[in-house]
């Protein structure tokens, strides 16, 4: 979340966009304030973000360039006629259909230099879900079944056949192991799953 924030300020005011839009964009509005809410904490950090950036109660404003960041959401009616210079994703897994991204994506024609980032956890498997056709997607670009120089994909998951009760595949699937997911609490979800495997 942190990082996705970072560069959706770094595109607002720095990417040499004139009239950047960028957008957070999950299935609800508290879920797509998640990220701008990190952005919004970082400019108001940054004396020299202060400087440029303007905070509203939805949008990060850069007026000299007219530039805005604001969070969308799937319920926020419609979603027609967006400029995105950057769109972020949130939770894709959650997403109920194409509707959001494709609206964003087809957007973006008009811009330069875009920038779709997709941030999601697994969710659950479902082949017909927007959320598993691009896990599906990255993993073919991953494991070189074609070529997409646009598309950088990484994905934390065990492998198939790893120990689940091992923490080296913690770490596998929690990059962030030790920083913002503890160990303990792997420890204890890791216990209670042996003693309740459904």
């Amino acid at each position: 979340t942190e990082l996705a924030a970072s560069v959706a300020l770094y595109l607002l005011v720095a990417d040499g966009e004139e009239g950047a839009e960028v957008y957070a964009a999950a299935t609800k509005r508290d879920q797509a304030r998640i990220v701008h809410d990190a952005a919004k904490q970082m400019a108001r950090r940054s004396p020299e973000l202060r400087r440029f950036v303007r905070e509203f109660r939805n949008a990060l404003v850069v007026e000299a360039i007219g530039a805005k960041f604001e969070p969308l959401s799937s319920d926020s009616g419609t979603l027609d006629g967006l400029n995105p210079h950057a769109a972020i994703l949130d939770e894709l897994h959650a997403h109920k259909d194409r509707h959001v991204r494709d609206v964003l994506l087809t957007g973006m024609g008009a811009r330069r230099q875009p920038l779709e980032w997709i941030i999601t956890t697994a969710g659950v498997y479902d082949p017909t879900s927007i959320g598993w056709e691009q896990h599906e997607y990255a993993r073919s670009v991953l494991e070189g079944i074609f070529a997409d120089e646009n598309y950088y994909a990484f994905i934390a998951a065990a492998d198939e056949g790893d120990d689940w009760e091992n923490p080296e595949t913690w770490a596998k699937a929690n990059p962030n192991l030790g920083v913002s997911v503890r160990h303990e609490y792997l420890e204890e979800l890791a216990d209670r799953a042996r003693r309740s495997p459904s």
